[in-house]
This record gives structure tokens, C-alpha cells and sequence, in this order.
């Protein structure tokens, strides 16, 4: 087989002598229609150099990456203003400015934030940075980058996982022979596996299901070989719904820069489908946008558009960090990581509240109804330890989501709209409701659009997700090399998989009379004092990220368990149900394949070996799946 490095369709000029002429290599590109498309200048009668295009006649299947919640640039789209443009930390200067973004972010109170991130008239704004475009290892320049959406997304958190995703799928073999990571593994397991995808068993990097391992003769990888992977990225408005995100990713959308007067368009699934000459993509997701690529596969029609989705750190069934910013804003492991939190999502709940109040994609990650197969997660316990009340009883939506009782998620309803931004919409649209009313209503359809999803995917689905730190050696004692890949510490992967409120609860108080307790005080930070049969009563939001020390603080369970730091093992492992033995629920429909990692931290988990590998492995796996059983 010809190698597809020896033939990138987009290879850089490049000038090479044979004999007494030089050979001019010309970079090629896609014409409108996708056709393979090359440009030449004309040279004097002198001029002998031969001139070259090389051509990859591999059928193409496009490659999208949705990013993460906070993971695309936004833009208001009436005033051209950026709403999200978060700071890339890849530079000395950009790091300066970070620093100033997050400093910003700090002082900017309920009101400012709450007329600064109105989903209304947000937009995706394609004309992010970008940086260090290496052309010849790519294939591609920035402005073709720029053309398949990849200056939508941050940088920082993106970038090279874009690029790692074009070089790894494109170049697996070089003169007939796999090469990178598909045949080699790592010296220091820090930027890929120590272990090749070929030859190895997915379950040395945490996979369950129907794989086996891939060999240079197998089918799988032959076929995964003979095509192309063009490598693009959708960026979404995150503050809206993810059912109106999915249906942008479909459908793609227009951006009019009203400064400079021009319109970029951002390309969706179909259209890009249509460029390439084919019925389907590839549907890569970090985070959130596994939710928004859900939702465009079951509640929007797109499933058709899609050859097979892979999910990374997906938060399948919401995350209980979310509920707990409702009533005591940012939180962290350090005093840096909790400044950083504030800033960005607010450091108390006021400043959360007018945002995520109206923001409905935000909204979807609070805890879905079947979070920890339907387990109460939102607890309370005396100074001892011991559970006196756990919610929810009925419902999410009615014990804590839309409920006025102190220890639903709004017992202040004043907190709602400081700004006035859902005023305004309401009587723009005739709505017939109050602003505390529209909340109401609001949390309702989000919980129903949660309910669409349980237990819902793509049926070509394959889910990657962090569950820990890695502690036991790669290699047998004895063996030369690293004993395993990079891996964060256990303690920057826990995460909350309950909210804990403790307090010096009387003893002879009962349930009853906790739930009708009178909120005497609430600090917005975690803190409030209830009056419980006329005496006061502190009740504090656990808020450390350490395992539970029951001589320390009399709590067996402190909430706090494994996961990639954000998203709790809880909530990503529901996308194993039916694959992975032990994890409760109804299995997950179409989820193939299930990789229970360790190591990673939530954002770049797309940089860990364990990923990449599992990546790599998956989109070989499951372009042979849709192949074989005719879903091309």
C-alpha cells in the first residue's frame, strides 16, 4: 500500500533536485466542492524546475471536534464585542494577558456578568488565535485551519490536539510500514502511550467491549488505511440549550464581523459532509460537547450524519458541582485554583446564579435524573456524620431545581436577573411569565431534554473517560523504559459526586423539621444558619477536595470521589452501563466500546497517552465497524 505520508494531498512547496533539474513540490488545498486543488505561478523560459502535486486518492471521511462547555469563543453578535474569549496560557505574552483576563473576571459583579453572558445575542466567533501553524507537518495552513473551524475553539485547551488528530489519522504508514504512534511506543510515556496501537489489547489502556487488538494485516486497520481523516472543529454557543447547539453543528451558521463588515461562515456537520463527497463524519467530543453531539444525534435527526462519535470526559449524566455553585459559588483545591474558579463562573452564588439562571446549556449539566442511577446526591448530616436529610425524595426538579424550600437550589428568587436581560426578553417575546416564573420554566424543559438523553447514543459510540490517578507500573520489574505514562496526582482528579451540608444539627430534630427550617441567614458561599426548633443552626457546604477522614471531621462519605477533577466517575462511567461489569443502571444503547481511564485531568485530557491511544484505536475500530455493516 502507498504510503499516505508519501502522498498528503496537502503537502507544503517543497524543492528537491534530481539529477540536473530541481523538482518543485506544490501544496495543494480543497477547491468549494472538495476537489484536491493546487496553484502555480508562471516562471521564464529558464525556469527548468519540474513541477510536482502530490495527490492522496484515499475517499475522505471528515474528522469534527466539538469542544468542551467554555471551550468556544463567543461573540455578541449585535455589537461585535467578544463575550468568551478566555485566556490562551501557550505564550509568554498571552500568559501576561491571562493573568489580566482572570484579574478582570474577578471584580466583575452579578449585573456585569449577567448583560455580558445573555445567550441571546452570543454567537460563535471564528477569528480566535492561532498559533505556530507548521505547515509541512500538517499538511495545511492556517488560513485553510481557519477555513475548517479550528480558530472557533481556545487555543490553549485545542490547538494541538487538532493538529495531533490531522498528523496521527493521516500518516499512519510511511513506504508500506506503520509508523508514530501506531507502531512505536514512548521512551517517557509523557506525549503518547508506551504501548503502540498496533499489537496491543485496548484493555492495557482501560477498554471494555467488543475490541481486540489491531494488527498491521488485520481488517480493521486495512481498512481504517484507505481512507483519509481532513480534520475540522465546530465551535457553539454554549449558553444556549445544547438542543439548539446541536442543531447548529448540523446546520452550521454565518458570523458578520460588524467591524470589518464581512461574513465568515462556520461549517456544520452536513456541509462539511457535502465538501468531502460523503454521507457521514467522524464525531470527536470533549466534555459538554458530547452532550450537544448527543442531542444532535437523538432530538435533532442527525444520527444519519454521523459515522461514529467518540466521547472524552463526557459528563453523561451532569455533574452535582453545578447544583453546589447555585448556593456557594466557585470553588477549588488551592487558594490560585479557587481565585481562577471565582472569577471565571462567580465567587458567590449571587454571581453564579445570574448567569446560569438563564443560560440553558450550563443548566443541563446540573445532575440528570438518572445521576448515580437515580441515588439522592444532595445530602445533609449532623456535626457526627450521620445523614438526617437526602434529596432528592421525588425528583431533582421538584426537591431542589424549581423548589422554594431553603435547601432547594433558589430559595431567593431576588437573586434571579440583575441585570434585567430576562426582563427584557420576556416582554420582547409577549412571554406570559415572571422572571422567577420563566426559571420555572426553564429548569422544566432542561430536565425533560435531560430525560431524552438516559441512557441514549449514536449506535456506532465510543466513550473515554477519566476514573483516577494511574499507580500500578506498565512494565514488569526488571524491564527497562518508564513504568508507566504521565499521570496528575489523586488529588487533583477527585471531584464532588455529592453535596455535603453539615451542621450542629439538635439531636431530637426531625426530618420534618429540618425541611421546614427558617433560613435566618445565607452568606452565598456555602454558609447559611437555619432556625431549627428556636435554636440557630450553621450549616456549611463541604468544600474540600480531599478523601473522607472520619476522625478528623466525622464524615465516612465527605462527597468528594475519583474522577478527572470535574466530571465525578459517577457521571462519565453511566456511559458503560452494560459494557464496563459492576456499573449499575440499564445499558447504555449504541455504546460499543468503553475505556475507564486513569491519569488525565479533565480539560487536556485530549494530551494524555492513554487518551490518544484510545482514540486512535477507537476511529480505526469504528470506521471498520460502519463499513462492514454498510453505514458509509
Amino acid at each position: 500500500m502507498d504510503s499516505p505520508q508519501s502522498t498528503d494531498p496537502q503537502a507544503p512547496a517543497d524543492v528537491s533536485h534530481d539529477g540536473a533539474s530541481p523538482t518543485v513540490r506544490l501544496p495543494t488545498g480543497l477547491d468549494f466542492d472538495g476537489t484536491p486543488v493546487a496553484s502555480a505561478v508562471l516562471t521564464p523560459d529558464s525556469d527548468r524546475c519540474v513541477k510536482e502535486i502530490h495527490c492522496d486518492p484515499r475517499t475522505p471521511i471528515p474528522v469534527i471536534f466539538l469542544p468542551g462547555v467554555m471551550g468556544s469563543l463567543l461573540a455578541n453578535s449585535q455589537t461585535g464585542e467578544s463575550v468568551w474569549y478566555p485566556a490562551n496560557m501557550d505564550g509568554v505574552s498571552s500568559s501576561l494577558a491571562g493573568f489580566f483576563s482572570v484579574l478582570a473576571g474577578w471584580f466583575r459583579g452579578a449585573a456585569s456578568r449577567a448583560a455580558r453572558f445573555d445567550p441571546e445575542p452570543a454567537v460563535v466567533d471564528p477569528r480566535g488565535p492561532l498559533i505556530s501553524i507548521d505547515e509541512a507537518r500538517l499538511g495545511i495552513d492556517a488560513a485553510e485551519a481557519r477555513r475548517r473551524g479550528w480558530s472557533t475553539l481556545h487555543r490553549w485547551s485545542y490547538q494541538r490536539t487538532l493538529e495531533w488528530l490531522q498528523v496521527a489519522l493521516n500518516k499512519p504508514m510511511q513506504y508500506g510500514e506503520p509508523i508514530g504512534e501506531w507502531a512505536n511506543g514512548s521512551e517517557d510515556g509523557e506525549k503518547s502511550a508506551l504501548k503502540p496501537v498496533l499489537g496491543t489489547h485496548p484493555s492495557e489502556y482501560g477498554g471494555y467491549g467488543a475490541g481486540e487488538a489491531l494488527t498491521l494485516d488485520s481488517e480493521v486497520f486495512k481498512t481504517f488505511v484507505s481512507y483519509r481523516y481532513p480534520v475540522y472543529a465546530i465551535g457553539y454557543n454554549f449558553l444556549q440549550s445544547n438542543e439548539l447547539s446541536g442543531r447548529d453543528v448540523l446546520d452550521g451558521l454565518d458570523f458578520k464581523d460588524e467591524e470589518a463588515q464581512t461574513v465568515t461562515r462556520i461549517m456544520g456537520i452536513r456541509e462539511i459532509c457535502r465538501e468531502n463527497h460523503t454521507d457521514k463524519a467522524i464525531i470527536v467530543t470533549h466534555s459538554m460537547g458530547g452532550l450537544v453531539a448527543r442531542m444532535a444525534a437523538v432530538l435533532c435527526g442527525g444520527a444519519d450524519d454521523m459515522l461514529a462519535v467518540l466521547h472524552g470526559a463526557q459528563p453523561a449524566t451532569g455533574a452535582p458541582v453545578f447544583a453546589r455553585r447555585f448556593r456557594a459559588g466557585g470553588e477549588g483545591r488551592s487558594g490560585l485554583e479557587r481565585f481562577i474558579n471565582q472569577s471565571l463562573f462567580g465567587a458567590n452564588a449571587r454571581e453564579f446564579i445570574a448567569v446560569a439562571s438563564y443560560a440553558q446549556g450550563p443548566m443541563e449539566l446540573a445532575p440528570m435524573p438518572d445521576y448515580n442511577n437515580g441515588e439522592p446526591w444532595w445530602i445533609v448530616v449532623d456535626a457526627k456524620g450521620r445523614e438526617r436529610l437526602r434529596f432528592p425524595e421525588t425528583s431533582a426538579l421538584e426537591d431542589l431545581y424549581v423548589s422554594d424550600a431553603r435547601y432547594g437550589l433558589l430559595p431567593d428568587p431576588k437573586l434571579l436577573d440583575p441585570a434585567g436581560v430576562v426582563a427584557k426578553y420576556l416582554k420582547r417575546t409577549k412571554t406570559k411569565l415572571d422572571v422567577h416564573g420563566y426559571y420555572k420554566r426553564t429548569m422544566e424543559l432542561v430536565v425533560e431534554r435531560q430525560a431524552a438523553l438516559a441512557n441514549s447514543y449514536h449506535p456506532n459510540t465510543v466513550a473515554m473517560f477519566g476514573s483516577g490517578a494511574l499507580k500500578s507500573p506498565r512494565y514488569e520489574a526488571g524491564e527497562r523504559g518508564a513504568k508507566r505514562e504521565v499521570s496528575a496526582s489523586e488529588h487533583e482528579l477527585l471531584t464532588f459526586g455529592k453535596v455535603i451540608w453539615q451542621g450542629d444539627i439538635p439531636e431530637d430534630a426531625s426530618a420534618d423539621e429540618l425541611k421546614r427550617a427558617n433560613l435566618h441567614k445565607d452568606d452565598h458561599k456555602g454558609v447559611l444558619k437555619l432556625i431549627v426548633g428556636g435554636q440557630t443552626v450553621t450549616m456549611t457546604a463541604w468544600s474540600e477536595m480531599r478523601a473522607p477522614d472520619p476522625r478528623k471531621d466525622g464524615l465516612m462519605d465527605n462527597s468528594v470521589i475519583p474522577g478527572d477533577g470535574t466530571v465525578p466517575a459517577w457521571s462519565a462511567e453511566a456511559q458503560a452501563r452494560g459494557v464496563i461489569p459492576g456499573v449499575p443502571g440499564n445499558a447504555a444503547k449504541g455504546v460499543q466500546m468503553a475505556f475507564r481511564q486513569k491519569g488525565y485531568e479533565h480539560q487536556f485530557s485530549f494530551r494524555h497517552p492513554w487518551t490518544r491511544w484510545a482514540t486512535l484505536y477507537s476511529v480505526a475500530l469504528a470506521v471498520h465497524k460502519a463499513k462492514k455493516e454498510g453505514r458509509s
